[in-house]
Order: C-alpha cells, then sequence, then structure tokens
C-alpha cells in the first residue's frame, strides 16, 4: 500500500536525494545505495503503514529501484558527459536549452514510470491513513507560504539571487565580482512565482484528495490519479505559464552569459565534476541492485 505521494514530492524524491547528498558533499553512490530505506523513512512522516502495506511498497520500491538503476542511471551519465563536452567548447544558448529539456524529459520518465505503483498503492488506504496524509501535505504547504508567498518582491529576488549564487559555486567554486553582479542584474528581472505556486499546490491537493475518494471506481481512480501524477504543470494558469517560461529563458541566458566570464580553473572543475558524477553513475549502473 502506501506512503506520502504529493506530485512534487514523489517525482523528485530519488533525484533530489541524490542532488541534495551531491550538494552538501556526500557521495552520490553512498547515497544512492541507501535509498531502499533513506525513502521509506523520508516518506513515514505522511503515513504509517501495516505490515501488509510495508512489504507491498518495500516490494514495488525495490522493483522500481532496479529499473531505475538499469536503464536511468546510464542516461544520467550520458547527459553528463555530452554537458561536459559543451562546457569544454563553451556553451551557447541553444545547448543549454537542450539540457534542460533533457532534464526535465528524464524527470517525466519517472514519474510515468513510478505513476502506476502509486496508484496501487493508495487503493486501498484506510480512511484514517488519508487523513493523516493530507493534514501532512497541508503542513508542507503552509510551511512553502510563509517562507516564500509572505516575503516581498526585494525578499524573493535576493533570495533567488543568492540560491542561484549557491548552486553555481558547487560546480565552479567562488564566483568573481563580475559574475556575482551578472547574476544580481538577473536576479532584478526575476519574477516570483511563490503566490502561483502556492496556489496550484492547493488546487492540486484539492484534486488528490477529490480523486482518491473515488477509489471505489477503481478504473477512473487509476486514469484521474495516473493523469494527476504525471501532469507537471496542474492548477498552473495561463499568465503563470508565460511567467514561467519567461524565467526559464531568462535563467537560460543567465547560464550563457556566465560561461563567456569562466576562468580556466573554473571550467576545469565544472568539467571533472560532471565527469566524476557520470563515472559515478555509470558505476552504480553495472552494480547488483
Amino acid at each position: 500500500m502506501s506512503k506520502k505521494t504529493s506530485y512534487k514530492q514523489w517525482r523528485g524524491v530519488i533525484a533530489v536525494l541524490i542532488l541534495i547528498c551531491a550538494a552538501s558533499g556526500c557521495s552520490v553512490k553512498l547515497v544512492y545505495n541507501q535509498l531502499d530505506w533513506l525513502i521509506p523513512w523520508y516518506l513515514s512522516d505522511y503515513l504509517d503503514m501495516n505490515g501488509e502495506q510495508d512489504d507491498f511498497f518495500d516490494e514495488r520500491l525495490q522493483r522500481y529501484l532496479a529499473w531505475h538503476r538499469k536503464s536511468q542511471l546510464p542516461e544520467y551519465a550520458s547527459l553528463l558527459r555530452s554537458i561536459a563536452d559543451d562546457v569544454n567548447d563553451g556553451l551557447n544558448e541553444q545547448e543549454i536549452q537542450r539540457f534542460q529539456r533533457e532534464t526535465e524529459r528524464l524527470a517525466s520518465v519517472l514519474m510515468e514510470r513510478l505513476a502506476p505503483d502509486v496508484v496501487a498503492v493508495f487503493v486501498d488506504a484506510s480512511d484514517e491513513q488519508l487523513a493523516q496524509l493530507y493534514k501532512a501535505l497541508d503542513k508542507d504547504g503552509e510551511r512553502y507560504r510563509k517562507r516564500y508567498v509572505k516575503q516581498s518582491l526585494q525578499q524573493q529576488q535576493e533570495s533567488q539571487v543568492d540560491d542561484v549564487i549557491d548552486t553555481i559555486e558547487r560546480w565552479t567554486g567562488p564566483l568573481n565580482d563580475e559574475q556575482e553582479l551578472l547574476v544580481s542584474q538577473w536576479g532584478a528581472q526575476y519574477q516570483p512565482m511563490g503566490e502561483e505556486l502556492y496556489q496550484a499546490g492547493l488546487k492540486w491537493r484539492a484534486e488528490f484528495k477529490q480523486t482518491l475518494k473515488g477509489r471505489g471506481d477503481p478504473e477512473q481512480y487509476s486514469s484521474r490519479l495516473k493523469s494527476l501524477l504525471t501532469t507537471p504543470d496542474f492548477g498552473w494558469t495561463d499568465a503563470f505559464t508565460l511567467k514561467m517560461l519567461e524565467n526559464k529563458q531568462s535563467l537560460s541566458q543567465l547560464y550563457f552569459a556566465l560561461d563567456k566570464t569562466f576562468s580556466k580553473k573554473q571550467r576545469k572543475r565544472i568539467m571533472n565534476t560532471l565527469q566524476d558524477y557520470a563515472e559515478d553513475f555509470e558505476q552504480l549502473a553495472k552494480e547488483k541492485e
């Protein structure tokens, strides 16, 4: 049976845990090989499962991780090596946009593969378990609102600048004054999306709750939940979709501008880091599940 599964949270469980570890200097291989207990631990804040449900969840998780190791990690490695080659030659905007599209495609593949398991996991959840899940998801939404919606425009833009600098410096090492200025100039044009994402989250959770009420009709329930889980822009307005696109394009232009300023040392560090991660993924893909 189940555990929590908000679209944004379940979709990114594997990728996020790996990226968090990489960002904090942990071993990607170490974390990946511990996902069989890290994921249940992470999800345990959302639902308590009985023994039968635990067994079902663990069996589905093991199959999912085996599929991911065999089919997805080689693709990650290939993408990273491709990026490393392009970084060596100097990036152009088309290449950056291609990397963005490929990353989104890989995320979609994850969710398409995961969705049927999520459907099966919730089909026999009790009302008490779902009430616990809804309460936890609502708390997440409120934490998001306090952190991202209540901030002023300046605070949100400054927060984005800090986040982008931190992210880039994990790959390049310290940015110089010129590079930090480029990020700051980008931040002044950034269009905050906290309110729109919060409202979309409210719509998503409302649809999620309504969908689970229909579990008595397996065919309709399955179709509706799969659709919800695999629609990343559910609840987005046309205006928000446009804002998201403009922010994405602006960020792509920033990365392109930064690429032209990278020193040989920074470029080498980026390439080495990409190659190291690619090698980790290739080794993991060859290991026995």
